[in-house]
């Protein structure tokens, strides 16, 4: 990061945050750096779509607890919503943390996006 900052980059965006731990050593170096951070927010799709997450993505930390929720909705639909109630919890939990979230349309859903900020 540093080097990227020496090189001018004005902001930071990370990888989908589905856990705050590993973003504070993250905001830490940033924040040391005097560089926006925004996080990365991914409105998971599926279960499915939550394993791949969590085995196939370098650097994206699934936890355990996400991975249950996730597994506990039984229909496609209940996940899609499930997915989406978590990306609200993340978007809240990282309000006034960050300089701001950059939400992913994940499968060409746009939908997804707006939901999460749906009754914000």
């Amino acid at each position: 990061m540093r080097e990227k900052a020496e090189a001018g980059a004005r902001f930071f965006i990370t990888q989908p945050v589905f856990s705050l731990d590993p973003l504070d050593r993250v905001l830490a170096v940033a924040n040391e750096l005097g560089v926006p951070l925004f996080a990365g927010i991914w409105p998971l799709a599926s279960y499915r779509n939550a394993e791949f997450m969590r085995n196939e993505v370098p650097g994206v930390v699934v936890p355990d607890e996400i991975m249950r929720r996730m597994e506990a909705a039984s229909t496609r639909e209940e996940q899609y919503a499930c997915g989406i109630a978590i990306a609200r919890e993340t978007v809240a939990e990282l309000r006034g943390r960050v300089a701001g979230v950059q939400v992913s349309a994940p499968f060409g859903r746009v939908e997804s996006v707006f939901a999460v900020f749906e009754n914000q």
